[in-house]
């Protein structure tokens, strides 16, 4: 299937659109905002690499090439890199500031909704599931791992589902 390399894009940006918006919804259930969440996805060679694979997750009969896939995964390395609410920016997850922690769970939380509500991804589990099993055993401080559970509580207690699904609406709204 040809499409058109601007569509692609045009997607693309609606998603991360969509994405920023839905991290700052979970990023106020904490008090925080982050209207810079991602800024470096639009740049390239990021855009691209994330662009194709984005696309794909959302258009199941568009034909995934591996060099997308392989230029997925290296513009995410970079990013993870570069990104200060990404655990691999930093020496230690013990480094990671608060501010940094709260854009990291609501990143993850923006991205857990996408999976579970708008992608509906099969293989996809709740967030705390997933963050037991990937993550716990890392060395977090025991500051940090109450800031963690109290988020995933606050999560649990104060997530509108409407209002983060209307969030996504409108890239719904092109498919």
């Amino acid at each position: 299937m040809k499409i058109d390399l601007k569509d692609i894009f045009d997607f693309f940006e609606l998603r991360i659109a969509c994405h920023v918006q839905s991290v700052n919804y979970f990023a106020s259930l904490f008090g925080y905002s982050f209207p810079e969440h991602d800024k470096d996805k639009i740049n390239e060679p990021t855009r691209t690499g994330y662009a194709y694979v984005f696309y794909s997750n959302y258009h199941k009969n568009f034909c995934l090439k591996p060099e997308h896939l392989e230029l997925c995964k290296k513009v995410q390395c970079d990013h993870h890199k570069h990104a200060p609410h990404h655990i691999e920016y930093y020496e230690s997850v013990a480094d990671i500031p608060d501010i940094r922690l709260y854009e990291m769970i609501s990143d993850m939380a923006s991205v857990d909704f996408e999976q579970r509500n708008v992608i509906k991804a099969q293989d996809s589990m709740p967030l705390q599931k997933w963050f037991q099993i990937n993550m716990l055993s890392l060395p977090w401080t025991e500051h940090q791992l109450g800031i963690i559970n109290s988020a995933f509580d606050t999560l649990k207690k104060r997530t509108d589902m409407e209002k983060v699904l209307a969030i996504w609406e409108p890239l719904l709204n092109k498919i």
